[in-house]
């Protein structure tokens, strides 16, 4: 991280390196609980949560208490946002995104943004990033680009299908991949109702790959996504996800109208930009709707969530954060805030 502009670890490593952070956490004398969900908090006449009532698999419930709480479950947690809401905590609902993983070959990758120079491995598997944004405040943008990597299955619920990406360390996988998603800006409303607009989306996608209960996702090519059009099986660049468990579909019966619009100008605008991007044969897989949490759980200068003075919303779940990065920092000055509250350095 200190010489590189845009440090990668790899998801091969990045298994080790977490169980490196857990070992440390019990070293330093704290306790993990796997397998085990959080299912409520037992609350004093403040609002101040005294404990949580948790429940591990096939188990009676636990009641652990507690003296503060960091509130930072992921923005997949949808459970919580319905907890808390019923508990009157203040949600609201934010921008997000939705689209789906676009691949192509890394060799056309590396081409078109090395020229002369792709294969030096002093250089690696090239890597973009592609914005394009209109007067109305729309946009559409690629993220989190993989370089080498592939396509993975992400869902957290039953009956929905989501894709995310991944590269290994070696960055040497034969496509490279991004998500290209369009912005999302829900109306005024209840925040749940920003979940529900991704939950529809994700339905619909494991509809469409519906196989047995096998969860494959649903994709098209580049040049087929263009004309409206399921057309044919990939040809020249294949699908990754799960081993190539893909289903033909028309990613505009999935997805809403107007991102699919968005998506398929920002391919004509990107592809003049670097040549490869709207190559025909590139291949769109879907659905990705997990780019950041739809909704934030709202908190105080100090960081505390309004009218419970010991609960710690943190993090991309809570809405406080865009990546992996960002969710990390937010993490700092969560603790940061705890430390200076509780054991202030004198």
């Amino acid at each position: 991280m200190l010489v590189s502009a845009k440090p990668h670890i790899g998801t091969d490593k990045l298994r080790a390196i977490v169980a490196g952070f857990r070992d440390e956490i019990l070293r330093l004398g704290g306790e993990i609980v796997f397998g085990c969900r959080a299912e409520r908090f037992v609350f004093g006449p403040s609002g101040e949560v005294r404990a949580v009532v948790c429940r591990a698999r096939g188990g009676e419930p636990v009641t652990i208490e507690c003296g503060a709480v960091v509130v930072a479950a992921g923005h997949s947690a949808r459970d919580v946002y319905h907890y808390l809401a019923g508990e009157g905590f203040s949600l609201e609902t934010k921008p997000f995104s939705v689209g789906a993983r676009i691949e192509h070959l890394r060799e056309d990758v590396d081409r078109a943004l090395y020229g002369r120079h792709a294969g030096d491995p002093r250089l690696g598997a090239a890597e973009y990033a592609y914005s394009k944004r209109w007067p109305d405040g729309s946009a559409v943008y690629t993220f989190c680009m993989c370089p080498g990597g592939e396509v993975i299955a992400a869902a957290s619920e039953p009956g929905g299908v989501v894709v995310n990406g991944m590269s290994r360390s070696a960055r040497d996988g034969v496509n490279s991949n991004a998500a290209l998603v369009a912005s999302v800006d829900p109306a005024p409303g209840s925040p749940l109702l920003a979940v529900e607009y991704q939950r529809q989306i994700e339905r619909a996608a494991y509809l469409a790959g519906a196989s047995g209960g096998e969860y494959f996702a649903p994709c098209q090519s580049v040049g087929d996504f263009i004309e409206k059009r399921s057309g044919k099986n990939p040809s020249r660049v294949l699908p990754t996800y799960r081993g190539g468990r893909v289903v033909l579909a028309n990613l505009w019966d999935i997805l809403p109208r107007d991102v699919c619009e968005r998506m398929r100008a920002g391919i004509a605008e990107f592809g003049k930009k670097s040549r490869f991007f709207g190559m025909r044969e590139a291949l769109l897989t879907g659905v990705e709707t997990r780019t950041s949490a739809p909704v934030r759980i709202l908190r105080g200068e100090g960081f505390t969530a309004p009218g419970h003075g010991n609960v710690y919303p943190c993090g991309e779940g809570a809405g406080y954060a865009g990546g992996i990065t960002s969710a990390a920092v937010d993490g700092l000055r969560v603790a940061d805030a705890i430390v200076r509250r509780y054991a202030p350095v004198e």
